[in-house]
């Protein structure tokens, strides 16, 4: 619309999947991770070589990594190196048939699917790969969560793959991306034997100087000119760092959702009222996107959990306490409660995406967001029905 503070494709800047063309207070990082990972165009296929980056939400591991593979495609084309780089995130890839069919996807969009088992795509891969005499740099975004929830089956036959060739180039190579290392602990030692990182990278939180500059490089890309002023971007600083611990994620949701309050009003420029509204309605360590992202069923647990620990002003409660709410939440929704069992693998699930916390005795809380605030989302998001 004309009247809007964003530019005519701002929205997209402000985008979680953009990467800007500059990495406030990350080029460095890119450059070590493209010096690193340059062995595969300087001597294609001798090793393969596997990096891991950790760190929290919004220090800027996917953008970082999404940076090095472009570097380093565009470094192979002008050396006629067949390289292509893939992004897999593992929490939407869903299980291990599906996370393979994506890798697939987008290393030979041209592949054929259907006929193939998980470890079969995965091999076919491989022969496409060394018949066609080309490479694959693969990332593996939020793999910690994908070893948690799912199994280290699909890591252990990724990488066995570049040890079970001999006298071939070695095709693949890795970036993992996970929020610590922790879920490395629970690996096997066949597992993480092959897993092992030539290299590591921690991500540390930005600060709050490190956030104006990123923001400021957001809003000369997404919105008009004088649209946002000098002190309101000050304001979103000082409100992302003091409540978003470092996230450079909830600042740019903050900021966006300023925009909107800006629009919604009419107005020509983003005001500080704007950004009040927008952080009332922002909780900085829970994005939107973890919750929608969750199966129907997790969602209904987890709004059983916000449910129960609001009215009872708590800060955790029983797994009997939960069944009880949870039922009456299925029933709401015309749905089959399940059983215990499944019901504690939900909420693991939740535990492994760092949504909720589970004590030693089995208690539930909700990590880091106000409980009325999950079950509003949440209740919005069911009333709307599945994805």
């Amino acid at each position: 619309m004309s009247s809007s503070v964003f530019r005519e494709d701002g929205l997209q800047k402000l985008s979680f999947e953009y990467v800007p063309r500059r990495l406030p207070h990350r080029e460095q990082y890119v450059d070590d991770l493209v010096g690193f990972l340059r062995v595969m165009v300087d001597h294609p296929g001798a090793l393969s070589s596997r990096v891991l980056i950790c760190g929290g939400s919004g220090t800027g591991k996917t953008a970082t990594a999404r940076r090095v593979g472009s570097a380093l495609e565009s470094i192979a084309k002008s050396q006629e190196i067949r390289l292509v780089y893939a992004h897999v995130n593992c929490r939407r890839a869903g299980g291990k048939f599906g996370l393979v069919q994506e890798v697939v996807r987008q290393a030979v969009p041209t592949f054929p699917l259907r006929g193939y088992g998980t470890v079969e795509l995965l091999h076919a891969l491989w022969d496409h790969l060394n018949e066609h005499d080309g490479f694959l740099l693969l990332t593996l975004d939020e793999i910690d969560y994908y070893v948690r929830a799912t199994g280290e089956d699909i890591v252990y036959e990724l990488t066995r793959l570049t040890d079970t060739v001999t006298n071939v180039p070695q095709r693949m190579n890795f970036i993992f991306i996970a929020r610590n290392h922790s879920f490395m602990n629970v690996l096997s030692p066949s597992t993480l034997s092959k897993f092992r990182p030539q290299e590591r990278m921690e991500f540390p939180p930005y600060e709050e100087s490190q956030l104006r500059d990123i923001l400021t490089d957001r809003v000369e890309e997404a919105f008009r000119e004088d649209a946002v002023s000098w002190e309101v971007v000050d304001f979103i600083t000082r409100n992302a760092a003091k409540y978003g611990r470092g996230d450079a994620r909830y600042a740019i949701q903050l900021l966006l959702s300023a925009g909107w309050a800006a629009d919604w009003d009419s107005s020509p420029t983003v005001q500080p009222e704007h950004v009040r509204e927008a952080q009332d309605k922002t909780d900085p360590r829970l994005r939107d996107e973890d919750i929608a992202m969750l199966p129907q069923d997790e969602k209904m647990v987890l709004l059983a959990l916000a449910r129960q620990l609001k009215t009872q002003h708590a800060i955790h409660t029983t797994l009997q306490e939960l069944e009880s709410i949870y039922g009456v939440i299925c029933e709401e929704h015309s749905r089959r409660p399940v059983g215990r069992v499944l019901l504690q693998a939900f909420l693991k699930n939740l535990e492994a995406a760092q949504i909720i916390t589970i004590d030693e005795g089995f208690l539930l809380g909700i990590n880091g967001v106000r409980a009325e605030v999950l079950e509003g989302f949440l209740t919005s998001l069911l009333r709307s029905g599945p994805p």
